[in-house]
């Protein structure tokens, strides 16, 4: 990951470095060359990205794996990089952060550290945090949505699901962290969502036992149900939710 590469497209910082704006690359990376990628990124680019948390180009770095095999395994993406960032402003730094790894690393070749030969990057998003829940998650559903209207979805989220979630924790709902967040970049009709909404457990089996279909009556969300406008603010439900697993998160308190 030598550098970081806009193109057109949440830990997420899922876990909780209260950033503002969050920068997702997305990877591809081959079965045969998971182990590789996996290792160089945790050894060395961590490093680098612990380098720049420190000199306050970014809030915190975090790497997560999806579970299972979700459309074509040489195209999709399968592994998900998360840059948080405070501010806009942050974004203008952000590429320099990544620029000489050998400083970091005098005694290693860029070729046996660098990632970029062994993985693919499928597309970029730049996105804003509008609301949040705390929470160090191991695992989160991610929501990806195209509602009618963005406005109305943040407003939702904010005045009814959030509220909902809290409550629903102090009764042992095990959601450990929530978030929403809008997408800044890229913009337009051809961009694969414009928002998403994302669900923090600390085990697989609470992540399916939260999205398994069960009937209205015995949903945890009936009681709020007849107050929410979702069925017309997001007409065809989630475009897609995967569940992410966490490998490395790295922020200023990561020794």
């Amino acid at each position: 990951m030598k550098k970081v590469i806009l193109l057109a497209f949440f830990a997420f910082g899922m876990q909780q470095a209260q950033a503002q704006y969050k920068f997702l690359q997305y990877r591809n990376v081959s079965e045969k060359n998971e182990a590789e990628f996996v290792k160089r990124e945790t050894e060395y680019w961590s490093k680098m990205a612990k380098a720049n948390i420190k000199s306050g180009k970014m809030q915190a770095w975090s790497l997560w794996k999806k579970v299972g095999v979700i459309g074509d395994p040489d195209t999709r993406p399968n592994y998900l990089f998360v840059n948080d960032f405070k501010s806009v402003a942050d974004f203008d730094a952000m590429e320099s952060g990544w620029a000489n790894p050998e400083k970091v690393f005098p005694n290693m070749k860029l070729a046996d550290m660098e990632t970029n030969s062994i993985s693919k990057v499928p597309f970029t998003y730049i996105m804003k945090t509008e609301a949040q829940i705390d929470g160090a998650p191991k695992f989160v559903i991610i929501n990806y949505v195209k509602p009618t209207s963005v406005q109305a979805f943040v407003e939702e989220n904010i005045n009814l699901w959030k509220p909902f979630f809290e409550s629903e924790q102090k009764k042992g709902f095990k959601l450990n962290g929530w978030g929403l967040q809008t997408v800044v970049y890229p913009q337009g009709n051809q961009a694969d969502f414009s928002a998403l909404t994302w669900d923090g457990f600390t085990k697989l089996s609470d992540a399916l036992d939260h999205i398994q279909y069960r009937p209205a009556s015995q949903s945890r969300f009936a009681s709020i149900a007849k107050d929410s406008k979702m069925g017309t603010i997001t007409p065809n439900g989630f475009e897609l939710s995967p569940i992410y697993e966490l490998v490395m998160y790295v922020d200023a308190t990561t020794k």
